[in-house]
């Protein structure tokens, strides 16, 4: 008997090596993959954690002076270059004069272009756009971030943003902003810097976490494995979709629920954007385009609609998103562009978003950012 036992605890002694021996190879090779160790905002991909870290001041930014190869779609990866300011691309011009005219368009991973070329991405194209009709030294700065929201926007322009000095500031609301909003409002407090949202990273803890639960946390598998829940898990315990994400894409819908309260906290930051603006002499834009389901059918990006808990007769045909920054713009006194009404009148609609991201394709990113140079063309901000 006692052999039989010594036999059993041997193999079950060996099964726990073997699995040990399996966890410690998985983690050297999601570490050697650059999987992300850490989660700093659950509002954005797994893909783009890596170029992310905890702010004190704004919940998270992009890492200065850094130079990331990100594959925000398998087979399709693109240089991320960051400079001292947490901006995308070149840095700005060391000194401004009267003879330049800087632009800064704020945003989130649209704006960003973390699956486009640094020259494709959405303030690129509209440098190139504007440069050919006018003489003046133009910059157009990308200060996408992604899981940005207005909020957070006007956070990033109130602690450092503002020292570049623009002329005009552009801000694209995404249609996934109200979701944002709703995760980071209730980190906002009152510090000695004014109001500010901080990292719960960065927060004091009255009892150290346990060697263990340290371990946990720095370990690429842990967060590989929780990544997988997130996306997955909803599905695979049959919790209402509603509950899981698709809160980050409410407002769009046909039959959405009663948002107004949401939408309002969402979107009432862009009068103090507008206030900060132009006390520093600038000029505010507000600009926006529609998702995906707001324009064609959802099987054109299957995985995304998927992931994004999207449920319902797609195209949505709901005004609200667009009516609503409609008229909060107007309180605010801030220019609006709804380009969506454009994006449907287009002949091959389709093809203006990406078929693997809830975002636009390359072709979209054009025709959006030709969108604003026309308006800002026909509108300039200096007789605003």
């Amino acid at each position: 008997m006692f052999g039989r036992i010594g036999g059993f605890l041997r193999t079950v002694l060996i099964a726990l090596l073997l699995l040990c021996l399996l966890a410690g190879l998985a983690e050297l090779w999601l570490r050697g993959r650059g999987f992300p160790i850490r989660t700093i905002s659950s509002q954005v991909s797994d893909s783009l954690q890596t170029l992310l870290e905890p702010s004190g001041l704004y919940h998270h930014r992009l890492r200065p002076v850094s130079r990331v190869q990100v594959e925000a779609v398998a087979g399709r990866s693109a240089e991320i270059r960051i400079d001292a300011a947490g901006l995308r691309g070149a840095a700005p011009l060391a000194e401004k004069t009267e003879d330049d005219y800087r632009i800064l368009v704020l945003g989130d991973e649209l704006v960003l272009g973390a699956a486009v070329s640094e020259q494709s991405t959405l303030p690129q194209r509209l440098q190139q756009f504007l440069s050919r009709v006018t003489e003046m030294r133009l910059e157009v700065l990308n200060a996408g971030l992604p899981g940005d929201c207005p909020q957070l926007a006007l956070l990033r322009y109130q602690h450092g943003l503002r020292k570049l000095q623009p002329d005009l500031v552009i801000l694209h609301v995404d249609m996934s902003d109200v979701g944002d909003d709703a995760v980071y409002r209730s980190l906002l407090t009152q510090g000695a810097e004014g109001e500010v949202c901080q990292h719960p990273a960065l927060r004091p803890v009255a009892v150290a976490p346990s060697r263990g639960v340290q371990m946990l946390r720095d370990s690429a598998l842990a967060g590989w494995l929780l990544s997988r829940v997130r996306q997955d898990g909803a599905e695979l315990l049959a919790i209402r979709a509603e509950s899981c994400g698709q809160q980050d894409y409410g407002w769009i819908m046909d039959h959405a629920d009663n948002l107004q309260l949401q939408i309002r906290h969402a979107l009432a930051p862009i009068e103090a954007l507008r206030k900060c603006v132009e006390a520093d002499g600038g000029r505010l834009l507000v600009t926006t385009c529609p998702v995906v389901w707001q324009v064609v059918d959802g099987s054109h990006c299957p995985q995304a609609t998927r992931r994004c808990r999207i449920r319902g007769a797609t195209p949505f045909r709901s005004r609200l998103p667009f009516q609503s920054l409609a008229a909060v713009c107007a309180e605010s006194e801030v220019r609006f562009l709804d380009s969506s009404p454009r994006f449907l009148k287009d002949a091959e609609p389709a093809r203006l978003f990406d078929s693997e991201l809830p975002g636009l394709s390359e072709r979209g990113l054009a025709f959006y950012a030709r969108l604003i140079a026309d308006y800002i063309v026909a509108n300039p901000p200096q007789q605003w």
